[in-house]
């Protein structure tokens, strides 16, 4: 509403309006001194409401700019999550000290930790923050040379990078934590500081589910699968270290905490598909499957918003519908995931992924 209240202040209104106020006996057409007086002071005036009008919308957090919204969460003491670095566990043929620096195509990483010594494991960090770091998996090349290494190689990815925290997901996320009692260890203080630990895209807290004092944390991470056992150890320690309950991690004292990741389900879909002419369900299988992967994974981010109650349900209707719009796709029918043809409800803690695409050619 507030950004219409000087939206009529224009340059042409105020100078109507301050040449009104000169008595008629004057000379007060354009060219005139009067005129050339007031003009100037009309066009400042209209600036100025401009700049008021820009003003109210960075007041207010709903409209405010990025910089703004920041320093006025600020006030809440709640910052934009800044870009993280992916961690990578790598193997090599003999040991590696610790500060190697190692190159998969054109992003560095470095080695940090040693996982397992007689495996030659050890974690690695990307040296460029964000998601870049997240497909590495392979061999990599040392940046200087290493005497006697034949293998060098990422095996899999520890904990995703993350992108700066976008504009709008802060937004909401500063608006929940205004709503939000996080006080003390009860739910939603658990929730808010595990989802500001790197790699985890969702959380939900079950208390006492195995009686008195006991914490559930079902994690996901911020690529929407879950965590991997390495990531899980790490959290479980940032969270209720061993002895447990002694309030050595972020947990208070007293409270027993398990960390799990979300269990992921495969969905097993199987459809008979009338193509165009010269296409057969071969040619288009690809470009179903990214399709049913797709919203797979909007039911997983949809995980990421659900409480300890509620859980994702995988309906075949928008299956069928995500497969019609494959390019080249003209029918769909026998449609059936995992045996059933309507819908399937998943666990509190589970999660959706593409598992076996059975297809076959309708006439």
């Amino acid at each position: 509403m507030y950004e219409h209240l000087y939206e009529n202040m224009t340059f042409d209104f105020i100078l109507k309006r301050m040449l009104k106020r000169v008595p008629d006996k004057y000379d007060k057409r354009e060219g005139s001194i009067i005129y050339d007086a007031l003009a100037p002071a009309a066009m400042e005036l209209a600036e100025d409401y401009i700049m008021c009008r820009v003003i109210l919308k960075e007041t207010f957090a709903t409209t405010a700019d990025r910089a703004f919204l920041i320093e006025r969460a600020k006030e809440y003491n709640v910052y934009p999550q800044e870009a993280t670095y992916a961690e990578v566990l790598a193997k090599f043929n003999q040991a590696i000290s610790i500060g190697a620096r190692f190159s998969y195509e054109q992003l560095n990483f470095r080695v940090t930790e040693l996982v397992d010594s007689s495996e030659h494991t050890y974690k690695m960090v990307c040296e460029t923050a964000g998601i870049q770091g997240n497909n590495c998996v392979g061999d990599i090349v040392p940046i200087t040379n290493i005497s006697g290494l034949t293998q060098a190689e990422i095996t899999k990815v520890i904990t995703p990078g993350e992108d700066e925290e976008d504009t709008e997901v802060f937004r909401q996320r500063y608006f929940a934590a205004l709503k939000s009692k996080a006080y003390g260890g009860n739910g939603d203080d658990y929730k808010e500081k595990i989802l500001a630990m790197q790699g985890i895209g969702g959380v939900k807290v079950y208390r006492c589910w195995n009686g008195g004092g006991t914490v559930k944390c079902v994690v996901l991470g911020s690529d929407y699968s879950p965590p991997t056992d390495e990531r899980i150890t790490e959290l479980q320690n940032a969270i209720d270290p061993t002895p447990q309950g002694e309030g050595y991690g972020i947990a208070p004292i007293g409270h027993v905490v398990t960390v799990k990741g979300a269990t992921t389900v495969q969905m097993n879909v199987s459809a008979t598909i009338t193509c165009k002419t010269g296409y057969t369900a071969a040619d288009v299988k690809s470009a179903i499957q990214a399709a049913v992967e797709n919203y797979l994974l909007e039911q997983r981010t949809e995980w990421t918003k659900q409480d300890d109650t509620e859980s994702v349900v995988v309906r075949c209707a928008f299956i069928l519908a995500a497969i019609l719009n494959v390019t080249n796709v003209i029918d769909v029918t026998d449609l059936k995931v995992n045996g059933e043809t309507d819908r399937i409800t998943l666990g509190t803690d589970e999660v959706p992924v593409i598992g076996e695409l059975t297809l076959t050619t309708g006439a």
